[in-house]
């Protein structure tokens, strides 16, 4: 009896990275005819690419892929990483959904390692790899990372601080993309919130009782290089988001979230994320526990919709979620032409 391998999604948010995001795409197409020579090639995926940039130089890059069906392309006014996302996803005609950054490279396996744990693994219904840095000057800057050494899946809220995986390398079943409302748009790079818009989505899984699971076999590499200066505000607004979301929780589900607060504490004080160790010496405490209070405050002020578990958005964000919506509305992915 043949398993079903179901259909890929692969989404891109990209901004103004006409030149890496293409070398990203590049890198997925290569799993079609590449990979390992016991596990075959990938060929049954889609890639997505919403681009929020503020010119058309990515528009121009991407007609290199005009013949190429496999791929769908929209330019969107939106701002914010999670409402590309959103947009993508709620378009997509897989039953997985693959995520990615628009300066990664993605392993040659990638594909194929993701649909494997999920046919492995049919409890699991969100998948963090392991992000490795790209070669830089470890002098000049960093680039964030996360790599876990062994595989680890966990259901339980109280083991979120154990799952810290970035979205440059996430997957997700579709089913429960919808059943969580999708990412909550106030959250994520480009957002008011700042960042955290994967990590909100795994305690919303947790507390549902979902299997979340992170496997060191699934790979890609970021290029995504800062330098130390530069690198102050990206640990600010990592902080600020996880603040945030963890003041959205506290509201949504008290208990356990006081519990993985005092958990979080605990390792604040004695250890540090996978994620913080890769940002190099210059991640002082005392910066990141402004951020996250700073955070944290504005999460419990702002208001929730309890039906979607959602931050409702402040009177300044409700124009941009209009513009949201009449981009879902009047733009779609067009079935026919690659690009408007």
């Amino acid at each position: 009896m043949s398993v079903h391998k179901p259909v890929i999604s692969v989404v891109i948010a990209t901004r103004n990275r006409k030149d890496s995001v293409v070398w990203t795409i590049d890198s997925i197409l290569n799993n079609a005819v590449s990979g390992e020579v016991s596990q075959g090639a990938m060929s049954s995926f889609e890639i997505l690419v919403v681009d929020q940039s503020t010119n058309d130089c990515c528009q121009q890059a991407m007609q290199k892929y005009a013949g190429d069906s496999r791929i769908r392309y929209q330019h969107s006014e939106t701002v914010g990483m999670a409402r590309a996302r959103n947009l993508a996803i709620a378009q997509a005609k897989g039953d997985l959904i693959a995520i990615t950054d628009d300066d990664c490279v993605v392993s040659s396996n990638w594909l194929w390692e993701i649909q494997n744990i999920f046919l492995t693994y049919p409890s699991v219904t969100l998948l963090f790899g392991n992000v490795l840095a790209g070669s830089h000057d470890a002098s000049a800057g960093f680039i964030p990372s996360y790599c876990r050494q062994q595989a680890k899946i966990i259901s339980n809220a109280l083991d979120k601080n154990d799952v810290d995986g970035l979205g440059a390398c996430m997957a997700m079943r579709k089913s429960l993309w919808q059943e969580l409302h999708g990412f909550d748009e106030m959250l994520g790079v480009g957002g008011l919130l700042k960042s955290s818009s994967e990590g909100d989505l795994v305690i919303h899984a947790l507390q549902k009782g979902m299997q979340v699971c992170e496997m060191p076999s699934v790979v890609v590499i970021h290029h995504g290089f800062r330098t130390w200066e530069a690198g102050s505000g990206l640990i600010d607004r990592y902080w600020y988001g996880t603040g945030a979301m963890f003041g959205k929780h506290l509201k949504l589900y008290p208990i356990s979230t006081v519990l993985t607060l005092v958990l979080l504490a605990v390792r604040f004080v004695f250890g540090t994320s996978r994620v913080a160790s890769s940002l190099g010496g210059n991640t002082h405490k005392r910066a990141r526990l402004g951020a996250f209070a700073s955070g944290f405050c504005k999460g419990l002020w702002l208001k929730i919709d309890r039906s979607t578990g959602h931050f409702r958005p402040p009177h300044s964000e409700k124009t941009r979620s209009k513009t949201v919506r009449k981009n879902r509305s009047i733009k779609p992915f067009d079935q026919t032409r690659n690009y408007p």
